[in-house]
């Protein structure tokens, strides 16, 4: 299946309208997600989401995200290779964090320094 990259303006529009229909995957490391994370994510790191794809809800729309977008790129592309249509945030959170003055974030303002 095709990959679907975007960007945080389109997540951020995809919350608005979707909001109960969007499966948000974080693929960092819990010590990242804490620092900062979307409202609602769900935390699977990319190590594990082999062993862990049955805590994803297919029947909404799939997007993965990370730092960057480049693990999130990896983990759309393994679910992808199973079938699945996944959507990645081809710049990542650190996008969001830049656009989106805080909302829909869940942000430790004490340690987001060390993060960007």
């Amino acid at each position: 299946m095709p990959i679907q990259n975007i960007n945080a303006d389109e997540l951020r529009e995809l919350i608005k309208m979707k909001k109960g229909e969007l499966e948000i995957i974080d693929v960092r490391q819990p010590e990242e997600y804490e620092i900062i994370h979307i409202k609602g994510s769900k935390l699977i790191p990319l190590n594990e989401i082999q062993m862990r794809m049955d805590e994803i809800d297919f029947n909404k729309d799939v997007i993965f995200l990370c730092r960057s977008g480049s693990r999130s790129a990896i983990a759309a592309h393994m679910t992808a290779a199973s079938g699945r249509n996944v959507k990645n945030l081809g710049n990542g959170i650190c996008e969001c964090y830049k656009k989106w003055n805080g909302e829909d974030l869940e942000i430790k303002e004490d340690m987001i320094g060390k993060y960007f």
